[in-house]
């Protein structure tokens, strides 16, 4: 039998070496109970496919959910007390080494909330992209940074799904999301089979991809539903006046896979320095493409040779994001100046 909500165990974690001491209930990840308490520390999928929030358990019981990859956490390591936050359930009071972030200039934390919604819109943007507008019921507005994701509670699996915000935070606009659907896919396909009317929950905001420094030329670089955190730093970036350079590479397989394609032109038109350039890298015999063709990293490494003085801002599949990493690297730029998240 499930535990009720009045039998629903409490422990408490101490985080070392600064000692901080947090409570988690039963069934509460580690990470989520120390991001929820404030602690700023590094995490990236959340989901057990990255090993950003990697750390130490010193004492305590605990388990590790199935969903754990063996490239984010190799075996010897698991014998050795190490952990993934994201997915590690105590089943003690726990002891656990820990790397926390020093505050980073221009990088703000939010409090994560609980969240139930209404689909006010679901528009399919291209063949496989849906654009959904929830509106916030409880809490009815919730803070947070251009650039951040929330998880919803998928059903069908009991288990989340992360997407991005597409637009930046606007009190009493409610959130906006591009989703992929994935063949197959039972997280985006709950979600893009969401109607009007229909009801989510979830939980956010998280993450760190946030605007750092408006003073310098910017260069942001998305492939497929990498376009939406990119579009919110964007709109989030434009809402004070801008006077440097600013460019948006956006990868895309066939003309049917792009969009908003007329909304980056208005903006070129509409702002000084701004810059759109859109590729393909299978376009049909037949499609009527005169634009950029290639991955989008050969296509910026046709643009630029070097990057000094940028600021980079990447969305998209892990292939995009480590062909395009070449590409910076290449170009002088330091990792200090690149942030980027896998899709």
């Amino acid at each position: 039998m499930a535990p009720t909500k009045e039998s629903v165990s409490m422990y408490q974690l101490r985080f070392e070496p600064s000692g901080r001491e947090v409570s988690c209930k039963e069934g509460q990840t580690l990470l989520d109970a120390a991001v929820r308490a404030g602690l700023n520390i590094p995490y990236g999928c959340r989901h057990g496919n990255c090993s950003a929030c990697k750390a130490k358990v010193l004492e305590g019981d605990y388990t590790s959910m199935d969903r754990v990859s063996e490239f984010a956490l190799m075996g010897f390591e698991r014998d050795q007390g190490y952990v993934l936050l994201c997915s590690t359930l105590p089943e003690s009071d726990l002891v656990v080494e820990i790397e926390e972030e020093d505050e980073e200039p221009g990088v703000r934390l939010f409090t994560v909330y609980d969240f139930s919604a209404v689909v006010v819109e679901n528009e399919a943007m291209t063949q496989d992209i849906h654009r959904l507008r929830l509106r916030l019921e409880d809490p009815v507005d919730i803070p947070y940074a251009a650039g951040q994701f929330f998880e919803f509670e998928i059903p069908e699996i009991e288990d989340t799904r992360a997407y991005s915000v597409a637009a930046p935070h606007r009190p009493g606009e409610g959130l906006e999301f591009h989703v992929r659907r994935v063949p197959g896919g039972r997280g985006s396909g709950y979600m893009t089979a969401l109607r009007p009317g229909d009801r989510v929950t979830g939980s956010g905001p998280y993450g760190k991809m946030q605007l750092r420094d408006r003073s310098k030329d910017l260069l942001f670089v998305a492939g497929g539903s990498g376009m939406a955190p990119i579009k919110s730093l964007l709109e989030e970036l434009y809402s004070e006046p801008v006077d440097r350079q600013v460019w948006f590479f956006y990868g895309a397989r066939t003309a049917r896979d792009l969009y908003l394609v007329d909304q980056w032109r208005r903006w070129e038109e509409e702002r000084a320095g701004f810059h759109f350039v859109p590729a393909l890298s299978e376009p049909g015999p037949d499609e009527p493409w005169n634009g950029e063709r290639g991955f989008i990293a050969d296509v910026l490494a046709r643009h630029f040779s070097r990057f000094d003085g940028m600021d980079a801002y990447l969305c998209g599949p892990p292939a995009l994001i480590q062909t395009t990493l070449k590409v910076l690297y290449q170009g002088g730029l330091r990792s200090s100046n690149i942030y980027y998240d896998e899709f």
